[in-house]
């Protein structure tokens, strides 16, 4: 009985979101975008590392990689979900109705896993550039040729300084 009293309330057109419950939504979808950069981490050749500077290169780590999931989920949110016009501060001249739906949850976590993707990808490819001036001043070396191009970013830039 108590839910269906919440849900009648929530989708009530008269009742428009308070503050506190778009602040609340706001948590909701950083959290699901959080999710999204703990996949991306997961599925990134980097692997589950925590943040550091490899060769003069930030490498996001997990904890970047939540962040920047939260960041650009609660951006995409912000600028294109449901309360997209929700007034948090002053005065409202008409009420919106409040809701948080599982496709804005979902496409959260999504948009948080594809904005650290984007963010990996050119602090990867940093490396590699690396990597490659690196290689390309030494002299032939076959295997260094296959362990850069079979390993990760940073480990290819790694094994490129210590080769002879």
């Amino acid at each position: 009985m108590n839910i269906l009293m919440i849900q009648e309330f929530a989708q009530s057109a008269n009742n428009a979101p308070s503050t506190g419950s778009v602040w609340e939504m706001l948590g909701v979808i950083a959290g699901a975008g959080a999710v999204g950069g703990v996949v991306n981490a997961l599925l990134s050749s980097n692997g589950f590392v925590l943040p550091k500077i490899s060769n003069g290169i930030l490498q996001l780590g997990i904890i970047g990689n939540v962040l920047l999931g939260a960041f650009a989920a609660v951006i995409t949110w912000g600028l294109y979900g449901p309360l997209k016009d929700a007034v948090l501060l002053g005065t409202q001249s008409s009420p919106l109705a409040a809701n948080l739906t599982v496709t804005a949850v979902v496409g959260a976590a999504l948009t948080g896993s594809g904005g650290a993707r984007v963010v990996s990808n050119e602090i990867d490819k940093r490396f590699f550039k690396s990597a490659a001036t690196v290689a390309a001043q030494k002299a032939s070396n076959p295997g260094l040729a296959a362990a850069v191009a079979t390993t990760s970013p940073a480990d290819a830039l790694e094994r490129a300084t210590q080769a002879p």
